[in-house]
């Protein structure tokens, strides 16, 4: 694409990438001078000139180089965006776009009215934490909110296959960094807010106003879907914005959920709508699951699926990866492998699994935290793992370039009771709680979900995922049957 198309000039250079990191070596790129939180674009100038840029989007003075161009702009991410959706070709502008953020239940949600999407024949993909989704194409991101030209590409990829709609998770560091602004979103909604990503955020308050900027950029045709029941839903409400509706349970709702009932492979409850009531079945399982459920069938039915036919679908619809996974391989109690790494998500599971394990049966768990995260949370994930659960296998989480033993002692410092150890490996860890689990206790196995990776030092390190490594350890020790993922 010549650079004539993005600006105003008489000069015929061809832009064939928009590059982001100046190590990016392309030939006839456009680099971006974006301020980082570490460091200055501006400052890899000619480091991406080197690796073949040729044309150079910059803020501040900067010592030019012959036959390079320089575009001198107010705002380089404001010029990003513009410049993406123009080489993109606008494709969020193609597609239906659902969009959702809160700490707890975006991938659950996004997956499940992306896979009941697909059930009712519409081509539609799925961008968030666990995948890239579209088709026959399954890939990690980069991040759960790609940068801009990362997540336009995909986008564009998308329409290029035909795809119609498409569901986004949105986290908080992309709204607070710009990574979304350009697109066109259709609906946003809000699942809750809890303690996390406050090494990022340092305050709950910044973390929500990150969060509902994706509301106040809403296009006011747009709808909102708020979880009534949290009290940063009810400031969202509070700020009158149009064409809203809500779930939840203890307050009224548009649509709210009673009678509800637990089992271990289900959940059983009622739908309340204008005065109406449905039965609804899910093979989703714990109260923070129905939360989930209301949330999936508010977007799909204000998109104007009759409830009817959204509700039949929860009764086998796909589970999501690493969410209240139930590992069975012939040993005589439960074991459940959850993504839920901050103190909330982890109470959820905890007192869902408390209510399926036999009283006088044990909870075991086995978790670590990450590092070069939140310390703040350590401590309550301490606390919240040993008040509910009878025992505690504390293990290597993404360690990155901490030492293990030194983020355990921040999580130990936070627990009130003595009913824990320290199992460095996180192999040897999950070994130690399926060897130590006796008939109808319960293992929950918890913070890294689907994930086949572990952060080190030295960047990521394979991991086979706390699914495969339980489901081995389980054949080895009870001789092994058939996997049944619920």
């Amino acid at each position: 694409m010549k650079l004539s198309k993005f600006v105003k000039c008489d000069c015929d250079v061809e832009i064939e990438h928009l590059i982001l990191d100046s190590r990016d070596k392309k030939e006839n790129g456009m680099f971006f001078c974006l301020e980082g939180l570490t460091v200055d674009g501006h400052q890899f100038a000619k480091q991406a000139i080197d690796n073949g840029a040729v044309a150079i989007v910059h803020s501040k003075p900067l010592e030019k180089r012959e036959g390079v161009q320089y575009l001198l702009v107010d705002d380089v991410m404001t010029e990003l965006h513009r410049i993406t959706n123009i080489f993109y070709d606008y494709p969020s502008e193609k597609m239906y776009v659902y969009s959702i953020t809160g700490t707890n239940g975006k991938s659950t949600t996004m997956k499940t009215v992306r896979n009941i999407l697909e059930r009712f024949g519409v081509k539609s993909g799925y961008i968030g934490t666990i995948s890239v989704e579209y088709n026959d194409h399954k890939f990690a991101p980069s991040l759960t909110t790609p940068d801009i030209v990362e997540l336009q590409s995909y986008l564009r990829d998308m329409v290029d296959e035909g795809i119609e709609e498409v569901c986004l998770e949105i986290s908080s560091q992309g709204l607070a960094l710009r990574r979304v602004e350009s697109i066109d979103f259709d609906c946003a909604s809000f699942t809750n807010l809890s303690h996390d990503h406050l090494d990022y955020h340092k305050t709950m308050e910044n973390y929500f106003e990150a969060k509902k900027m994706l509301f106040d950029n809403l296009k006011p045709e747009g709808f909102n879907v708020i979880n009534a029941d949290d009290p940063y839903g009810q400031r969202l409400l509070a700020q009158d914005y149009n064409n809203v509706v809500t779930y939840g349970i203890d307050t009224p709702a548009t649509y709210m959920a009673k009678d509800i009932v637990l089992h271990d492979k289900s959940t059983e409850f009622t739908l309340i709508y204008d005065g109406k009531e449905y039965p609804v079945v899910t093979s989703f399982v714990a109260k923070f699951n129905v939360y989930n459920m209301l949330g999936v069938i508010a977007i799909l039915h204000m998109r104007g699926y009759d409830l009817e036919r959204i509700i039949p679908e929860l009764k086998d619809i796909e589970h999501v990866d690493g969410r209240q996974t139930i590992v069975e391989a012939g040993q005589p109690f439960k074991v459940f492998v959850d993504f839920g790494h901050a103190p909330d998500s982890m109470k959820n599971v905890y007192e869902f699994v408390r209510t399926v394990t036999p009283k006088g049966n044990r909870l075991i768990t086995v978790f670590g935290a990450a590092g070069a995260r939140d310390h703040l949370k350590r401590p309550i994930m301490g606390e919240v793992s040993s008040t509910l659960c009878d025992h505690v296998i504390i293990t290597e989480h993404d360690n990155r370039n901490e030492i293990v033993e030194e983020i355990t002692q921040d999580i130990i410092a936070g627990m009130p009771n003595d009913n824990y150890e320290f199992v460095p490996i996180r192999t040897d860890a999950i070994r130690k709680a399926l060897t130590m689990a006796q008939p109808n206790d319960s293992v929950v196995i918890i913070g890294k979900g689907e994930e086949k990776f572990i952060y080190r030092d030295y960047g990521k390190e394979v991991w086979m995922g706390d699914e495969v490594c339980a489901t081995e350890i389980l054949n080895e020790l009870y001789g092994g049957k058939e996997n049944e993922n619920q």
